[in-house]
C-alpha cells in the first residue's frame, strides 16, 4: 500500500479527531460548555451559511446535481425499510429507534471528512446529501419520534432556506455581491470546528446503558450505510469526488440530533445515547479503512 495513500488518509481523519478530541477533554475536565447554545449557533448560523455559501460559489453540474439527490434519497429510504424490518425481527420498537438508523451524522463528522478528503467541491457534493438527510429528519424523522407531524418548526428551521436557496441559485448561476458571500464564508467558518467539539463533548458525556442492542444496532446502521453506499454509487455511475462523499455520508454514524429528538419526544433516550457513541466510536475504526477504499 503506497505511503502516500496512507498519509492522504491520515490527513483526512486527523483533523476530526483532532477536534472532536478537544471538545472531549474539554468535557472531562468539566469546563463549562453549553451543549444546546454552541449547536443553536451551530444549527441556526454557521452551517445555514456554509451551506449557502459551498452552494452559490460551487461549479456544480445540474444533471450531478439531480443525481446526487436522487441517489441520496433513494439511499436514506432504503435505510430506513431495511432497518424498520431489522427492527421488528429484532422485537425492537420501530418507532424509538428507525428514524436514528436512517439519517446518519452527515453534518458533524460527514460535512468535515468530505471537506478534507476532497475540498470545497468534495463539501459542496457532501452538502448536498446533508441537505437531503436535514430534510428528512426535520420533517419524516421527527414526526415518526412525535407520532404527528410538526410543519411549524420546520418552517421556523434557517437550514431549510438555506439548502432551498442555497440549490436554487446554483441551477441559476446566482452571483451575489463579494460582500454577501465573503460574509457567508466568515460565518460559515464557525460551523465545522463548532459541530466537531460538539461532537466531543457529547461522546465525554453521552453514556451507554443498553450495550448489547446498541451494539446491534450501531453495526447494523455502519454495516447497512457501507453497503448502501457502495451498491447505489455504482447503480447511478457514480465516480471521483461524488462516489466518494456519497460513500463517506452514506456511511456516518448516527447523528447526535436523533438523541435530541429522543429526549423531547420521550422515546428511549437513553438507549438513543448508546446508539450515538458506539455507532461513532465503531466508526473511529471504520474510516481509515473506508478512505482508503474511496480515494485509492
Amino acid at each position: 500500500m503506497p505511503l502516500t495513500l496512507i498519509a492522504e488518509v491520515f490527513s483526512v481523519i486527523a483533523p476530526l479527531f483532532v477536534l472532536a478530541g478537544f471538545g472531549w477533554l474539554w468535557a472531562k475536565r468539566g469546563r463549562p460548555f453549553q451543549v444546546e447554545t454552541v449547536s443553536l449557533l451551530a444549527t441556526n448560523i454557521g452551517t445555514p451559511c456554509l451551506v449557502l455559501h459551498s452552494l452559490l460559489s460551487s461549479e456544480i453540474d445540474r444533471g450531478m446535481l439531480g443525481t446526487m439527490v436522487l441517489a441520496s434519497v433513494i439511499a436514506l429510504a432504503t435505510v430506513m425499510a431495511v432497518s424498520a424490518a431489522a427492527l421488528k425481527l429484532l422485537g425492537l420498537p420501530v418507532r424509538n429507534f428507525v428514524s436514528s438508523l436512517t439519517f446518519p451524522n452527515a453534518g458533524n463528522a460527514g460535512l468535515s471528512l468530505c471537506l478534507f478528503a476532497y475540498g470545497p467541491q468534495g463539501l459542496a457534493l457532501g452538502i448536498l446529501f446533508f441537505a437531503v438527510a436535514s430534510l428528512g429528519n426535520w420533517t419524516f424523522g421527527q414526526s415518526i419520534m412525535a407520532g404527528r407531524g410538526n410543519l411549524r418548526e420546520v418552517l421556523r428551521s434557517p437550514m431549510i432556506y438555506a439548502i432551498l436557496f442555497g440549490i436554487l441559485g446554483n441551477m441559476i448561476a446566482l452571483q451575489p455581491p463579494l460582500w454577501i458571500m465573503r460574509s457567508l464564508q466568515v460565518a460559515g467558518g464557525i460551523a465545522i470546528p463548532l459541530m466537531l467539539l460538539t461532537l466531543g463533548v457529547s461522546l465525554a458525556t453521552l453514556k451507554v446503558q443498553d450495550l448489547k442492542n446498541g451494539l446491534i444496532l450501531s453495526l447494523l446502521r455502519l454495516g447497512l450505510g457501507i453497503a448502501v453506499g457502495f451498491g447505489l454509487s455504482g447503480l447511478f455511475g457514480l465516480e471521483g469526488a461524488a462516489r466518494g462523499t456519497f460513500i463517506i455520508q452514506c456511511a456516518m454514524p448516527v447523528a447526535v440530533v436523533n438523541y435530541v429528538f429522543a429526549v423531547r419526544f420521550n422515546r428511549d433516550p437513553a438507549a438513543t445515547a448508546s446508539l450515538v457513541v458506539i455507532s461513532t466510536l465503531l466508526s473511529f475504526a471504520t474510516l481509515p479503512v473506508l478512505l482508503l477504499a474511496v480515494l485509492r
